[in-house]
């Protein structure tokens, strides 16, 4: 007896967790889940010590005290993968703290299983890619949104400490989400800001002094924990050559992200190159991502550069303009098939609940809903004109905006009486999403497949490159930046987390501390030098070079010879897939004297 009125009590719990576990499961037994991107694969292996020997915890994507944290498992328990294990349970828990939260605006058991199967397609549909392809941006958002959606569903409470109590898991997920990706979480946190205040306008009277004292205290506590994340991430970089490199990046990846089909050419910008000492072949590294090679790109001249480019723009494109075109993307992605089908279950959403407020006669919502509209406008119109807008943006984005809507949703329900507004929403709240789910899951879970099994075959690779150089442990190899970027990892096969012996010539981690404590764990001092000089460093080459980008032999012939040296790329071997050589080894040497 007791039994049964625990599980009664906790069948919620038992719902959610059962959903969360097999999802988990059953996308663990389809797919491998994979790291979307090599940012995601090196990330994770300077968390392992796979990148410097030692697991470090200033990670330079995510702030300190996550970083720390995470890389203090790996001292503990080196040979787990904890990076993937944190990623997956923040999908996964995310999805069992929402589900618990939705059973419990059902009373009927019939109710909680069709959600739970409405919720099962919704996911399939809209984030099977981002949960087997998992990326960070991706898990950032994930975690604000969880955030969002316990907020407005919260239940009342009457004290200020009780209130911000009950609300203490919003603060921490805003808080690890911070950790996370600081750029998405500040990107998204004025949806927050919006639900927290449309969430206020629910009570009645609206504006007294306990209920602004709530819900300051709330966001009191957001904020807290955003100075306090910040803050002991600059103490931790707060030494001379991480706040250098902090420049260095910062300017690099402005002028990658966002000046790069502005950044000015050689030929016709001689005399400007010359002006901050940059050389023709120094140019052509910046190109290929290479830049590590030489020592002379620092934070100034990428500084310089992204300056130009910014100014390039400026002359070629008027803000005006820009704004124009922005919005012209913005209005066509928001209607047509190039966000299908996020942007259908949006539109869908706020139809829904414009129903419901209609229906109960919550005439705030006349209010609330065009200010969802306009933050989430500008938003798009910011990501559009500074002309960044990848899915992992775009798709998280939309995610945000479906949480919070069905918060809304399901509250307008909730008040409108579980049996007088809910008879009357149910077919429509059960059929709209039905409908686009039947529409586009079949699609959404074929395109999944196809991602999946070319991944599988691009990265065997990848896998062929990595036995080779495990292989030969007494040697070192630097590879091409853009021989490496169509590959991945997955987060829990074939891990290994013992010190690599090879980087890649460029990236976000170049010429950072940890790049040198790699570089001096082999004896390395200078790339340029080692390459040239060390018997047993060697550089690696994909076989088929990208049209779009200098040939790799020129652009380092070329940066020798700017320093007189005349070098020949001598193919010391050769990494074969298939019978076919997918990877040369080279190592360039002088060349003999006529």
């Amino acid at each position: 007896m007791k039994v049964k009125i625990w599980l009664k009590q906790k069948e919620n719990h038992i719902w959610a967790l059962g959903l969360s576990v097999v999802l988990c499961a059953a996308i663990g037994i389809f797919f491998d889940y994979y790291y979307d991107l090599n940012d995601d694969v090196l990330i994770k292996d300077i968390l392992a010590g796979v990148y410097t020997g030692t697991p470090e915890g200033r990670n330079i994507q995510m702030l300190f005290p996550l970083s720390f944290v995470i890389s203090l498992f790996y001292r503990v328990a080196r040979g787990l993968p904890w990076y993937g294990i944190f990623l997956c349970l923040c999908h996964f828990g995310s999805i069992y703290l929402m589900t618990k939260r939705l059973l419990g605006f059902f009373e009927k058991r019939m109710g909680k299983v069709m959600a739970l199967l409405l919720e099962t397609a919704v996911i399939l549909t809209l984030f099977l890619r981002e949960l087997v392809f998992t990326q960070y941006t991706v898990t950032c958002t994930l975690l604000a949104a969880t955030a969002a959606f316990l907020f407005y569903t919260a239940k009342e409470e009457k004290t200020v400490k009780d209130f911000f109590l009950h609300n203490m898991p919003c603060i921490l997920l805003v808080t690890i989400a911070f950790q996370l990706r600081s750029e998405m979480l500040l990107l998204v946190l004025p949806l927050i800001c919006v639900t927290g205040l449309c969430r206020w306008s629910c009570e009645s009277p609206f504006f007294t002094k306990e209920n602004a004292a709530k819900y300051f205290s709330v966001l009191g506590g957001i904020f807290a924990g955003l100075v306090l994340s910040q803050g002991l991430h600059m103490a931790a970089h707060g030494s001379a050559d991480w706040r250098e490199f902090n420049r260095y990046f910062d300017n690099r990846t402005e002028l990658y992200d966002f000046y790069w089909q502005w950044r000015p050419s050689y030929e016709d910008n001689q005399a400007y190159y010359d002006s901050i000492g940059m050389t023709r072949y120094s140019r052509m590294l910046i190109e290929n991502y290479n830049f590590g090679l030489d020592e002379e790109i620092d934070a100034d001249v990428l500084q310089k550069i992204s300056e130009k480019a910014a100014e390039t723009r400026r002359q070629q494109l008027s803000f005006g303009a820009a704004l124009k075109q922005a919005v012209i993307d913005y209005r066509y992605r928001t209607f047509h098939e190039t966000d299908y089908p996020w942007n259908l279950f949006v539109i869908a959403l706020y139809l829904m609940v414009l129903a419901a407020a209609v229906k109960n006669r919550h005439f705030r919502f006349l209010w609330e809903l065009p200010c969802m509209g306009v933050v989430r406008s500008g938003l798009w119109l910011f990501i559009l004109y500074r002309g960044r807008a990848p899915e992992r943006i775009t798709h998280s984005l939309y995610l945000m905006e479906l949480v919070i809507l069905l918060a809304m949703l399901l509250r307008e329900c909730k008040e409108g009486g579980k049996d007088k507004l809910w008879t009357a929403m149910k077919p429509c709240f059960f059929a709209v999403p039905a409908v686009l789910c039947l529409c586009f899951a079949a699609g959404s879970v074929r395109a999944v497949c196809t991602e999946y099994e070319a991944r599988e075959n691009t990265n065997r690779a990848w896998a062929a490159l990595q036995d080779y150089v495990k292989g030969h442990e007494d040697c070192f190899y630097f590879v091409d930046v853009y021989s490496t970027v169509r590959y991945s990892e997955k987060l829990f096969c074939n891990v290994d987390n013992a010190i690599s012996n090879y980087d890649i010539m460029g990236g976000w981690a170049s010429k950072s501390p940890l790049n040198d404590k790699k570089l001096a764990a082999f004896g390395i001092d200078s790339m340029a030098y080692a390459i040239l000089e060390q018997d047993k460093v060697f550089v690696i080459v994909q076989a088929k070079e990208p049209d779009s980008l200098p040939p790799f032999g020129e652009s380092l012939s070329g940066y020798y010879a700017e320093r007189g040296e005349t070098i020949e790329l001598y193919k010391a071997d050769g990494i074969c897939l298939d019978g076919e050589e997918v990877f040369y080894v080279y190592k360039p040497v002088r060349a003999a004297l006529p």
